[in-house]
């Protein structure tokens, strides 16, 4: 029996709604990954006009991604002008490592009380250093170590809330932490830290290991502000 008029239109709806999610989707991953790179620095203004031309789209999935990274604080609408890139601000710094600190050692404690002898065994391989010596490879594995204390945390929103912060510091790493991680003994302090602190956990010595996290995020808060330039924060 053929399908009925109603059942058609049904389908025809999925078929059309599909693909625009994904052109949505699509469009938010790029504005986002190039803000989060720095391809797009912090007080870049921005028009939709220019973004939909850029990208190949409409200016609808252009407005709704902005509007995504406007809930993020990645994005601000300024009135009458279009968009501007979040600027980053010495504060703005400050209650982000405050914040980092304070989920990540969170992380550490519920990871200890909860992670599987396998799930720490893992973290070992995370925490070891990266064959490859440029400064993108360190980003990465720098990122991916703090990733894997949130995701090993088994608690889905304290790892969400812990991502989000610290995809917020790729900004920042981007911008000013690439001479520090061209310095041989900086990139050992890095594989150091993360391995303490990953040995700590092992023995689920719960107080050296949220020591050491803490510890860790302020020796990185200290290298970042010694590299600080003009160009990455906007007073």
């Amino acid at each position: 029996m053929p399908p009925d008029t109603a059942s058609l239109e049904t389908l025809t709806s999925t078929a059309t709604r599909a693909p625009q999610r994904l052109v949505r989707i699509d469009v938010y991953e790029r504005i986002r990954g190039e803000i989060l790179s720095c391809a797009l620095r912090p007080g870049t203004q921005l028009q939709e006009k220019d973004l939909a031309e850029k990208y190949g789209v409409s200016k609808s999935p252009v407005r709704d991604a902005l509007l995504r990274l406007q809930e993020q604080h990645l994005i601000e609408v300024l009135p009458r002008k279009g968009y501007r890139v979040t600027p980053i601000s010495m504060g703005e710094i400050g209650e982000m490592y405050e914040m980092r600190s304070i989920l990540e050692c969170a992380c550490v404690r519920r990871l200890i009380d909860h992670a599987g002898d396998a799930e720490l065994a893992a973290l070992e391989g995370v925490a070891a250093a990266p064959q490859d010596s440029g400064v993108a490879p360190w980003i990465q594995y720098n990122r991916n170590f703090h990733l894997a204390l949130a995701r090993a945390s088994g608690n889905s929103r304290l790892t969400r809330a812990t991502i989000e912060v610290i995809e917020q510091f790729d900004r920042l790493i981007y911008m000013n932490m690439s001479n520090v991680l061209r310095e041989a003994g900086n990139l050992q302090q890095f594989v150091d830290e993360h391995t303490a602190i990953v040995a700590a956990i092992r023995r689920r010595d719960k107080r050296a290991a949220v020591a050491l996290t803490r510890a860790h995020v302020e020796s990185s808060r200290e290298l970042l502000l010694e590299q600080i330039g003009e160009l990455a924060v906007v007073p």
